[in-house]
């Protein structure tokens, strides 16, 4: 089938044609990766005789995964049902819904998201008179899931958070097997242990995936690393496509030197570097090869389009923020009357806080935008009440759905009661439903009755899922439970009731798709695809600007990027200063952010902004003078261009620069505003000073008449 090889470069068809063994393709910014997986994929289906549920092809996201699925539908018109096409995540839970008994879980397991998580921590810590103004569950909860993919981190722990941790690690993970529940971690965890430990369900899947495609292999962290070693057979037919220089999720745990790893493991393997970019102008990669190549013991790649040079990058300069956002504002404007939509468009910014004053601005200017990272719609409340309810129909063992779900509406159990009952279960080490009619259950006969209905409630929903076709039982559930007569009493409850609907609707479309099986199957597949879906960001496609983080920015591209506030402390932040591998990270988001731009990309920054209140000027970004000049066109406060978009500096902001503080990296010193302080480090003007709880970390003046050295 030639067409598979149809406008494929001659790197890129080397890619899709070395089928057999290990191959890592180094895949630059904009060079089609996307492209190469799926005609890959099609070449070993169509070409080389594979079966297609033979070939496993791993993503980061649900939404590449249908992308890839779309393609491949589209080149070889077949249907993909039988593909392996997934997240990790998902692929796991596939795995572990066939063989997860042999771990001592019940086949229909249900799988919990980040809140849960975090709502399950924080029920132990009260059971264990922890109190939580000592230690946010959240962030206990972060650390529990680290120390549980990572035993050995614990000593890296100082007490207190070490003792809670090794009270509320086992604790956490006892209360997820006896209900039936498996955690994020566990869907790759409890694989890895599946095939550590049944060589039979190994050999089986080493069988059946005789090709494995791995996408955005720099993203992967320790855990996915191990998987992917225990899939692949003897055959090593192992396809990695990645790039160094895009790794940019390190907080996450993603570790780069899994792309160093596999050259060790996988000492044979092929490498192709995909150098061209199909989204930029040469200008701009230029540009973005000038910075990342100040990163040390990287892959060496040189991107390159064919589209052209293109513009030059625009860097304006303002003397404060407003003056920085006004022009971003107003270029907008230009764009627009160029041919722009609002959805070309891009501002990046390297922390969220950044957002508000450009918000204002857009407002004033009547400009529309949105602001990435809005509530999931799998993560709002009517949504996860909704799946509770389900989740403890299918399961009503399950303590934590009944917690969450057995006075919401009010049915007048209150906390105490709830408690007490909890109390009681855990000396029975029965479930709290089980024992709401339990002789020896110490709540009074009023709080008794009140469960006993809710308990008939469950049990008759449970009867009703059995005898009603789907979109009765939606229909029934939210009348029986009393929750569509409490949404008539919210302000937002027409809203609310919508997006229940459309939960009916998805389940209505999942049945479709799964026609030949039972029902209690049907449902458990629709709540395994919600857990997975609530993990990723919600995006409306409308006609807007996007204000986002360039960490939310990847894989995405747009016409016309603004990447704004560049200056130190602001991006690269301040904490990367003393440490060259955040500054490699803080690089690598740069170019990124670089190369989301296809046609324009402007640099903003402002030689004085507030930060904390007080205001403060930083240097400009490093990164920019990584740049060869002739890619850049300066505007506003620049000596050698025009003074578009700038005023006369504000008296009341000028700085005493007769003023000069002799501080170094230790000292202390004394804030007139923020008081007693110790510097964390000083670079150029700036220092990065450290004050007590009520202050925290701050980057100011260094010379500021305001901090005296004690």
């Amino acid at each position: 089938m030639n067409a598979l090889f149809e406008k494929l470069n001659p790197a890129q068809l080397d890619a899709v044609k070395s089928t057999e063994g290990p191959v890592m393709a180094i895949a630059g910014a904009g060079s089609g990766k996307t492209r190469v997986l799926t005609r890959r994929m099609a070449h070993l289906i169509y070409n080389v005789g594979v079966p297609p549920h033979h070939v496993l092809a791993i993503t980061f996201t649900n939404k590449a995964a249908d992308e890839m699925k779309s393609r491949i539908a589209e080149l070889l018109r077949i249907p993909t049902d039988s593909m392996w096409v997934s997240t990790f995540h998902s692929m796991c839970a596939r795995i572990l819904r066939t063989h997860i008994e042999k771990l001592g879980y019940e086949r229909h397991f249900q799988i919990v998201d980040d809140d849960d998580s975090t709502q399950m921590v924080k029920l132990l810590l009260r059971e264990m008179n922890i109190d939580v103004k000592l230690v946010k569950p959240r962030t206990l909860k972060n650390h529990v899931l680290k120390v549980k993919a990572h035993p050995d981190l614990i000593d890296d722990y100082r007490e207190p958070v070490r003792g809670y941790l090794e009270k509320i690690v086992p604790a956490y993970q006892y209360q997820l097997k006896r209900n039936n529940l498996v955690d994020f971690e566990d869907l790759l965890l409890l694989t890895i242990e599946l095939f550590k430990h049944h060589k039979d369900v190994r050999k089986q899947y080493h069988e059946q995936f005789q090709y494995v495609l791995v996408d955005e292999f720099q993203d992967t962290n320790d855990i996915q690393y191990e998987l992917i070693r225990l899939l692949v057979g003897d055959h090593e037919n192992l396809f990695i496509v990645g790039d160094e220089d895009k790794s940019i999720y390190a907080f996450r745990g993603a570790n780069i030197e899994n792309i160093r790893r596999f050259t060790t493991d996988f000492p044979n393997a092929d490498r192709v570097l995909l150098e061209e970019n199909y989204r930029s102008t040469n200008t701009i990669l230029k540009a973005a090869n000038d910075v990342i190549s100040h990163n040390q013991n990287r892959i060496e790649k040189t991107l390159y389009s064919a589209k052209g040079d293109g513009e030059r990058i625009v860097w304006f300069k303002g003397y404060g923020a407003r003056d920085e956002t006004e022009f971003v504002g107003e270029m907008i404007r230009r764009l627009i009357h160029q041919g722009y939509r609002y959805e070309e468009i891009a501002v990046l910014y390297r922390a969220n806080n950044t957002s508000r004053l450009f918000e204002e601005t857009l407002m004033q200017k009547q400009i529309p935008y949105q602001v990435v990272g809005n509530t999931s719609f799998f993560k709002r409340k009517e949504i996860k009440d909704m799946v509770a309810y389900l989740r403890l129909i299918l399961n009503p063992d399950d303590n934590y759905s009944f917690m969450r779900v057995v006075n919401e509406p009010r049915r007048g159990i209150g906390q105490k009661t709830v408690e007490t009952l909890r109390a009681f279960a855990g000396e029975e080490e029965e479930s709290m439903f089980a024992l709401i009619e339990h002789p020896k259950n110490p709540l009074p006969t009023a709080a008794k009755g009140k469960l006993t209905r809710f308990k008939n409630l469950i049990l008759d929903l449970r009867k009703r899922l059995e005898d009603d076709d789907f979109n009765t039982f939606m229909d029934r559930l939210v009348e029986k439970t009393g929750y569509k007569e409490m949404l008539t009493y919210d302000d937002m409850g027409d809203v609310r009731l919508e997006n229940v609907m459309e939960l009916k609707s998805m389940i209505a479309e999942t049945q479709n798709s799964y026609r030949e099986s039972d029902k209690i199957d049907v449902l458990t597949q629709v709540l395994e695809d919600i857990a997975l879906k609530s993990q990723e960001d919600e995006r409306k496609d409308t006609n807007v600007v996007t204000l986002m983080t360039m960490h939310a920015a990847k894989g995405l591209e747009f016409r016309a990027v603004f990447i704004v506030a560049l200056e130190q402390g602001m991006f690269p932040i301040a904490r990367s200063f003393d440490n060259p591998a955040d500054l490699e990270e803080e690089r690598r988001l740069m170019y990124v952010g670089m190369t989301r731009a296809k046609e324009k990309l402007f640099f903003t920054s402002a030689q004085q902004r507030h930060l904390y209140g007080e205001p403060t000027s930083n240097p400009d970004s490093v990164f920019i003078h990584e740049i060869n000049e002739k890619y850049i066109r300066k505007e506003g406060l620049h000596d050698t261009t025009s003074q578009s978009f700038t005023r006369p500096v504000p008296h009341a902001l000028k700085t005493d620069s007769t003023h000069e503080n002799d501080i170094a990296k230790g000292d202390k010193i004394d804030h007139t505003v923020f008081g007693r302080g110790v510097v964390v480090s000083v670079t150029g003007d700036q220092c990065v000073i450290a004050f007590n709880k009520n202050h925290g970390i701050k980057t100011l003046l260094k010379n500021h008449p305001s901090i005296k050295k004690v």
